[in-house]
């Protein structure tokens, strides 16, 4: 059985990975002094972090315009998430504490679950594969 997974949605977590960065950008120029508050928030860290964000944002769009069903869209994107625990550690030293490892691991396995092919793993486990909304609303 071949996945309905769009390769498009590869897109969608290099958003997040993306945007994660632009957090980090945004991040060191607010932990800098500045001049004045112009330079607060026109300065090259801040103009590329906005810059980031926009090309995530694209990358999003192009996403659901080649097909990627809007579901798996959060999904995805929670993907930064873990990204920003990770670049917090390596660029502030952040330290990474027990519950953002548990919280980390529960993101990334409620990832895999939601893309499991249930059928697959037991053939009475295939009304997890339907759309709560296409089941709710044969329920009515």
């Amino acid at each position: 059985m071949q996945s309905s997974i769009s390769p498009w949605i590869l897109l969608i977590a290099l958003s997040a990975t993306v945007a994660s960065f632009a957090q980090i950008l945004l991040k060191k120029s607010a932990m800098e002094p500045h001049d004045s508050i112009i330079k607060e928030y026109l300065n090259v860290k801040v103009i590329c972090g906005y810059g980031l964000m926009f090309v995530g944002m694209f990358l999003t769009i192009i996403a659901y315009g080649r097909g990627v069903q809007y579901k798996n869209g959060p999904i995805m994107e929670s993907i930064g998430n873990i990204w920003v625990v990770i670049l917090s550690f390596l660029f502030f030293r952040e330290p990474i504490t027990k519950g953002k490892v548990l919280g980390n691991v529960l993101i990334f396995a409620g990832i895999v679950i939601f893309y499991l092919n249930w059928a697959e793993i037991s053939p009475s486990l295939e009304f997890l594969v339907t759309d709560f909304g296409t089941l709710f609303s044969s329920l009515g």
